[in-house]
């Protein structure tokens, strides 16, 4: 009998597969062992071993085995005396005889078909035990998605730097668990919790005032949303995208991304809504009158098809109020870029009305402050100035000033020191006041 015979045969006694024989053999190298090969190369050179393919073995791995089976090296390596040693008549009939031959050579394809047949199993049940091999479970995702949950329902509650650093953890976390082992189901689980996570983070970093942290969480969001075949959530991560790249002074970036969104959303979804007011929101800061009508127009059949009653989104947020925000809102600041400022007004006190009229809980106070700076924008422009200074005064009062109010605020203190100085150096006094709260 072979090396090769004995060395398999042996691990069979055991009921070790070829995967175990590498364990084993990493642990009779003791203190050595991080010299061995990877488990995969091991497991490769073993099969390699077992079929024959080498001479023989070098004294390290032949010491190993022996470690390994605590058997001598005699026994398993040493050939036998009278290998290859025949007599010369048998030789001569097996050699002149077609049945012999045949018969050597089929038993010898029984052998070696027997052999792979048997690696080949060994192989299929070690694909088997990956599969359900995990180090997430069903605990741990419910966990995540909780988590994602109560971040996102605390989004307009809690400070954004709080918030961030929790999100930023529970994101590292899932890119822990994705490097591990999870199933192929976890796998697309938790590209998607990373996906909204990163959409958080997103929002959170332009809350802080720093857009190119958001734009990188934006496109990790959309690349694990794309990943995992989430269309919806690549839709909401292109639509943090355009308000980060707009308030960045990036309109046609804002544009495009509302555009890639679009090609991702259903018509009847609200967020398609958002997007097309996304792009009509850009349009209008580039000055493309025709093209803020066009998304506009396409904005406004898709929201009034909407039904009575809007899909949530998977961390709980009402889609509907956010179509209707984008209607609102962004439109005041489109018609404003675009000098139109009757209309702007009306479009703006639609915009607080709406964020007025939502639920405890669910208004958003950085939304509702943007709005009241647009219609005091709009309100200067007419000229009704004390008006304007009532609406930029109650936006500084939101209990969430962040850096895209101070940055609209900056706007209206503009406006009023360009058209009245004095009611402009007491909203800009106010102005400053909140940025040194703020820093």
């Amino acid at each position: 009998m072979s090396w090769t015979v004995r060395i398999r045969a042996e691990r069979k006694a055991r009921s070790w597969d070829v995967h175990t024989m590498a364990r084993r053999l990493r642990t009779a190298a003791g203190e050595d062992r991080a010299d061995l090969p990877d488990h995969e190369s091991l497991v490769r050179s073993i099969r390699r071993w077992e079929s024959n393919a080498i001479a023989m073995l070098s004294e390290r791995y032949r010491l190993l085995y022996c470690h390994a089976f605590s058997l001598d090296e005699s026994v398993l390596f040493e050939e036998s005396d009278n290998n290859g040693e025949k007599d010369e008549q048998q030789l001569s009939r097996e050699e002149g005889d077609p049945t012999n031959r045949r018969d050597a050579l089929k038993l010898g394809l029984a052998t070696t078909l027997a052999q792979v047949l048997g690696d080949a199993a060994d192989e299929a049940m070690e694909f088997t035990r990956r599969a359900n091999t995990s180090a997430v479970g069903r605990s741990t995702l419910d966990h995540l998605q909780t988590v994602v949950h109560d971040l996102a329902g605390g989004y307009s509650r809690r400070t954004p730097a709080d918030l961030f650093t929790v999100a930023r953890l529970y994101r590292r976390k899932i890119d822990q668990l994705l490097a591990g082992p999870r199933t192929l189901k976890e796998g697309r689980e938790l590209f998607v919790l990373a996906g909204w996570l990163s959409e958080i983070l997103a929002w959170l970093a332009h809350d802080l005032g720093d857009p190119l942290t958001a734009r990188a969480y934006a496109v990790d969001c959309f690349e694990h949303a794309d990943q995992a075949g989430h269309d919806e959530l690549c839709g909401w991560a292109t639509d943090a995208m355009a308000s980060i790249a707009l308030h960045a002074d990036r309109p046609e970036r804002a544009v495009s991304a509302a555009v890639r969104g679009l090609s991702r959303v259903p018509t009847s979804h609200p967020l398609a809504v958002r997007l097309h007011a996304q792009a009509s929101r850009g349009q209008a800061r580039l000055g493309n009158h025709d093209g803020f009508e066009e998304h506009f127009a396409k904005a406004d059949r898709l929201w009034n098809a909407l039904p009575g009653r809007t899909p949530t989104r998977p961390d709980g947020i009402e889609t509907g109020p956010l179509a209707t925000y984008a209607m609102t809102a962004y439109t005041a600041s489109s018609l404003i870029w675009l000098g139109e400022f009757e209309p702007a007004r009306r479009h703006a006190e639609r915009a607080v009305k709406a964020h007025e009229d939502a639920p405890d809980g669910k208004r958003s106070p950085s939304r509702e402050a943007i709005a009241r700076l647009d219609l005091g924008i709009a309100l200067a422009n007419l000229e009704a100035v004390d008006e304007a200074v009532a609406a930029g005064v109650a936006a500084l009062d939101s209990p969430r000033v962040v850096a895209s109010v101070r940055a609209r605020a900056a706007d209206l203190a503009s406006v009023l020191a360009a058209t009245h100085p004095q009611a402009g150096d007491e909203f800009r006094a106010r102005l400053t006041a909140v940025r040194q709260g703020a820093a």
